[in-house]
């Protein structure tokens, strides 16, 4: 069971834990796309209609199904997520900082 404070490491072990399936990469994207698409649905309705707690928590809960299969997708890969997110933070402060610099 996940608890408060955990890192990213612990996430992805514990996905790993309970959801790894490294022969249906394929199938594992088209859920990625799948909530993707019901996050996309959720954020569409708060914008019209308004953000209420019961829209605010399906948001919620969507980003975590997303966030559950961008990282069994990692599992898949056997790529470090912790280290993925230092190394292209670091790519992208650079990006970041020659665009500043531009304009």
């Amino acid at each position: 069971m996940l608890k408060k404070n955990m890192t990213i490491k612990a996430l992805q072990a514990h996905i790993k834990q309970i959801d790894f399936q490294p022969d249906k990469e394929y199938e594992v994207v088209l859920k990625l796309f799948e909530e993707v698409g019901e996050l996309s649905e959720e954020m569409r309705k708060a914008h019209q209609k308004g953000l209420t707690d019961e829209r605010k928590a399906e948001i919620k809960y969507e980003l975590y199904d997303v966030l559950h299969y961008v990282t069994h997708i990692a599992n898949i890969y056997d790529i470090d997520l912790e280290e993925a997110i230092i190394e292209k933070d670091k790519i992208n402060e650079k990006r970041y900082d020659d665009r500043r610099k531009r304009s």
